[in-house]
């Protein structure tokens, strides 16, 4: 459960955006939410837990399948969510998440993923960029640390804070790329792919 709230707090931090840009970032979600269906593909890197690939479905306003695998194995954890219930299947076959864990998750997917953001974080246009040689509209913030994101030392300090880049299609007016790096390098904490495909479809488990 962990990681799915770690990626629905990723998500809702590509929302808000500083005064001048809000509208346009704002415009953007508002299209994601608009469509039938949309898929985020990422690859998450933690140094301590190693990397997890995730796939997450989204029919709004309440259902989601999330297919997670961790390092290079292909074995699948999957949680889907309709409604008020949560299925998961850690490799063992699907069983019904208890009510007060299938609470938590179903209200972060209201919260952080059919409704608008309500985070502060302040973003700074960075206009027309070209990334992996596509053109977008490009859109930078700083994002606090994690809670357990510290530096030893005589004391625990926070770390250095994390960058987010968002990439917004051109043609589309979709988010296309989250990315998120550590402050000062290139190495990818995160990398986040939106899609809409036409053939999203969640169903329950059986």
């Amino acid at each position: 459960m962990r990681i799915l709230v770690a990626a629905l707090t990723i998500l809702a931090l590509c929302c808000p955006a500083q005064a001048d840009c809000k509208a346009e970032v704002d415009e953007a979600f508002s299209k994601l939410r608009g469509s039938k269906g949309f898929r985020l593909e990422t690859k998450i890197v933690n140094e301590k837990q190693g990397s997890l690939t995730m796939t997450v479905d989204y029919q709004l306003p309440d259902r989601m399948h999330q297919q997670v695998s961790l390092g290079d194995s292909s074995q699948k954890m999957e949680t889907i969510a309709i409604g008020d219930k949560v299925w998961s299947n850690q490799g063992q076959g699907w069983s019904e998440v208890p009510a007060n864990f299938a609470e938590v998750i179903t209200k972060q997917l209201k919260e952080t993923v059919a409704e608008p953001s309500k985070s502060k974080i302040d973003y700074e246009c960075l206009g027309e960029a070209t990334f992996e040689g596509k053109p977008y509209l490009a859109y930078k913030a700083t994002l606090p640390a994690a809670p357990d994101e510290t530096v030893k030392g005589d004391k625990e300090a926070p770390a250095d804070a994390n960058v987010q880049t968002l990439y917004i299609d051109k043609a589309s007016g979709l988010p296309a790329r989250n990315v998120v790096t550590k402050a000062g390098s290139d190495k990818r904490l995160f990398d986040g792919t939106f899609s809409t495909p036409s053939d999203i479809v969640i169903n329950a488990p059986g």
